[in-house]
């Protein structure tokens, strides 16, 4: 058995490498590229716990395998001969493997022996400033048994079920590996293998969580939504009830050009649909909305990267899934963002992509979809209003009439706005006007004022009169004191010397002085309370009010 060592300079290149993980999803995406890039048409991923404890995650597949010199390759940094049509180029990507306990590898190709290489403690390594060895070892081979074996043993991240798990992998996996590239729906243009390869392909790929007896294959393309134009209705929902369903595919486009003599091209697909369907396609994570997770992609490789729902001036960008593919796109280290957005080939292929959601898609989506959710929008509204009118009528019959021949109100208020109607009609029959201290007749009311009404006093000067259901709600609402020179409420219903607080800290006590209700601030100002239900008792010599106020 042979010791080897990686070819690198400085450790710290590593760690660096495997440190800045935005995402520990990474893992599997990074391992299902390398899986893909060697051909592989299924692709097998266990999560488990070994003898030790660890949280162990393997990935295997079928395909071509590695020899040797691959092998080495694999635990190099940045030493990588791969095809340019390959998903992965720079050698890098594996590197994040080396956030672990153990890595065991074992390939075989060309039904040639099999290579077995093993890496302990790369990241105790790496931390105490030394690089990892491996050892590299070879067996017998296994007829018809080509293809590669990674088990990752104890990757170092905290709790990490929360991660690799059946349900968080799956949705991970369809919508940023490439066992969710969306490539499959560009197969028919011949031109693009020249860039990717195996366009027409997309491999089998079974997770097995033994840590939650949950094993199922999950299609190795990416998920859009089914189309479904002329969607059913869906009873639970109030307001979009069909719109909720609906889902319409744009595409394929493609477009390809010249710039300084480099052949440039992209491709997009998408759709626009309601949430029922974009919520049916994807495993929110926790706090994540699907506002978060929806909108414009740019992808490499048929692989969405980053966001960037700029490209859609639609404030509803989030009712979109749509995807933007060029393989002139440059990846940063991480393949988590793109490189060279100011190259004049990106810019080309942004703006053009813009024209096309401009003027092909949101012209269709407006005039389809959105047209549909404004319709259930005012089909609603009117719903609600009729609903709200029957419950009112409902409401209204059981109110309490007030049974004064001489006004034209016939119920207890129970809302400010009554307060007001009844306080008009007591001031226009000068029987029970009378009764009104403090005002003389009203001026001007406004819902949108600070204070309700202008009123004319006794001596024909301007009084701020604020209105109140409950005199207890002048405390709950927005006024300062000094808008308003005194209250009309149907009741009181704070306790005598009670003191509250209004809105901008001014503390208030409820007083009653010579039969008169009275909120005092200090000795500077006092504000009269007029109680109608008090009016009432006066101006009517019934028994019935004694009872119902």
């Amino acid at each position: 058995m042979e010791k080897c060592i990686p070819l690198v300079k400085d450790a710290s290149l590593y760690k660096e490498i495997a440190k800045n993980i935005v995402n520990p999803l990474e893992v599997p995406r990074e391992a299902i590229s390398n899986s893909i890039d060697a051909e592989a048409k299924n692709i097998n991923i266990e999560l488990y716990r070994n003898n030790e404890g660890l949280f162990c995650i393997d990935f295997i597949d079928d395909g071509i395998g590695m020899g040797r010199n691959e092998m080495e390759r694999f635990f190099n940094l940045g030493d990588s001969c791969k095809d340019t049509r390959n998903i992965g180029e720079k050698g890098l990507g594996t590197k994040i493997f080396f956030r672990s306990k153990r890595i065991t590898v074992i390939s075989q190709k060309e039904n040639s022996e099999r290579t077995i290489a093993v890496m302990d403690d790369p990241w105790e390594n790496l931390s105490n400033g030394k690089v990892p060895v491996y050892t590299i070892d070879n067996d017998a081979p296994i007829v018809g048994n080509d293809g590669t074996s990674v088990k990752i043993e104890g990757y170092l991240i905290d709790n990490p079920e929360k991660y690799f798990n059946f349900y968080t992998l799956k949705d991970y996996i369809l919508w940023f590996t490439a066992g969710g590239s969306f490539k499959n729906l560009f197969a028919t243009y011949s031109e693009l293998n020249r860039y990717v390869k195996n366009m027409q392909v997309a491999p089998r790929i079974f997770i097995n969580d033994k840590i939650q007896q949950v094993r199922e294959e999950i299609g190795g393309t990416h998920h859009f939504y089914p189309p479904q134009e002329n969607p059913k209705e869906d009873e639970h929902e109030k307001v979009y009830r069909k719109s909720v369903n609906y889902c319409r595919h744009f595409g394929p486009y493609h477009r390809s050009t010249n710039i300084n003599g480099e052949y440039v091209s992209f491709q997009m697909y998408g759709t626009v649909s309601g949430v029922n369907c974009r919520k049916s396609i994807c495993k929110l994570r926790h706090s994540e909305r699907l506002k978060n997770r929806f909108g414009v992609y740019l992808a490499k490789d048929f692989i969405p990267v980053t966001k960037k729902s700029s490209l859609i001036t639609n404030p509803n960008y989030h009712h979109f899934h749509l995807v933007v593919n060029s393989q002139n796109f440059e990846l940063t280290a991480d393949r988590n963002n793109i490189s060279n957005q100011d190259d004049p080939k990106v810019k080309w292929i942004l703006s053009s992509a813009k024209k096309i959601i401009d003027e092909d898609i949101l012209p269709i989506a407006e005039s389809v979809y959105f047209k549909m959710r404004k319709e259930e929008e005012c089909q609603a509204q009117i719903q609600d209003k009729n609903l709200a009118l029957k419950n009112r009528l409902i409401n209204f019959s059981k109110l309490q009439g007030l049974n004064i021949d001489d006004i034209p109100i016939k119920k207890v208020p129970d809302n400010e706005s009554q307060v007001a109607l009844l306080l008009t009609s007591l001031l226009s029959n000068n029987k029970f006007k009378q009764h009104i201290k403090y005002i003389d007749s009203i001026a001007h009311y406004s819902q949108h004022s600070t204070t309700d009404l202008i009123c004319i006093n006794n001596e024909g000067n301007p009084l701020l009169v604020e209105m109140e259901f409950l005199l207890s709600n002048i405390f709950k609402h927005d006024h300062p004191y000094e808008t308003f020179d005194c209250i009309v409420c149907w009741k009181i219903d704070i306790e005598v010397n009670e003191k509250k607080k209004l809105i901008d800290g001014t503390e208030l006590k409820l007083i009653c002085e010579r039969e008169r209700w009275l909120l005092k601030f200090g000795a500077d100002k006092i504000i009269p309370i007029i109680e109608l239900s008090d009016v009432i008792r006066e101006v009517s010599d019934s028994k019935y009010f004694e009872n119902i106020l």
